[in-house]
């Protein structure tokens, strides 16, 4: 083995790869990550196990493209990382008008998927000749022609757990809502019904009171009766 690095052939491809690695790369300064010794898809478990929950392709990036000091890597890593941020801000504030739309102000726009996170991040890296998307390192074996892979895959499991805990809580949303207004209904309704049975007791109280009240009663009537379309007037008598 020594003897092959020994060879010209060797050493020119050695000499390759180091100026690959050291490039300037349009400004964008060399590639490196902090991925170590452990492969993404490491990484991407370890997170899951820390947080509790599936990690996008967006988390495990930034994961292994950030200083342990929150600086990234270099200048590529940085760029790429703001255009996912900006693509999910845009994305929130889609979702958002969306639920104010088509709700009251109370309602909460709906919590992004997993795979949407991950659907938004592969539209802001970077992608080679052959259409890899950059910054996923071994984690590219679970895309299907750049999109993540769907069938038996265990995040999308529990994507589809978020979504049915997303739903019901639509759901619990709606049902507060409803009986929020019904509520407000009841009370509207008995609020009218307390004005009905005051208004009774004060006419009770005038008819047994008041002979100027009857006789203003008998002649408001007279007068509604007469004003009535289609009501002959009293003949003279």
């Amino acid at each position: 083995m020594t003897a092959y690095w020994e060879t010209e052939e060797a050493q020119k491809r050695s000499q390759t790869y180091s100026d690959v690695r050291i490039s300037d790369r349009n400004g964008l300064g060399p590639h490196v990550h902090f991925s170590g010794p452990k492969s993404y898809n490491q990484i991407q478990q370890d997170l899951q196990e820390q947080l509790g929950r599936a990690v996008s392709l967006g988390e495990v990036f930034i994961k292994t493209h950030t200083r342990p000091d929150g600086t990234y890597v270099d200048n590529k890593a940085e760029k790429i990382a703001q255009t996912y941020e900006k693509n999910i801000q845009e994305k929130l504030a889609e979702l958002e008008a969306e639920t104010s739309i088509v709700s009251d102000c109370g309602s909460r726009p709906r919590e992004m998927t997993v795979d949407e996170y991950t659907a938004i991040f592969l539209q802001s890296t970077e992608k080679d000749s052959r259409g890899t998307p950059y910054g996923v390192g071994s984690l590219k074996e679970t895309l299907l022609n750049g999109k993540r892979k769907q069938p038996g895959d265990s995040s999308s499991f529990v994507a589809l757990q978020e979504q049915l805990k997303e739903a019901q809580r639509k759901i619990e949303e709606q049902a507060a809502y409803n009986e929020r207004r019904e509520a407000e209904h009841s009370r509207a309704a008995a609020g009218q019904k307390d004005k009905i049975d005051h208004l009774s007791l004060v006419e009770k109280y005038l008819r047994e009171t008041d002979l100027h009240y009857l006789d203003f009663v008998a002649t408001q009537s007279a007068a509604a009766a007469a004003a009535a379309p289609g009501t002959s007037p009293p003949s003279a008598s």
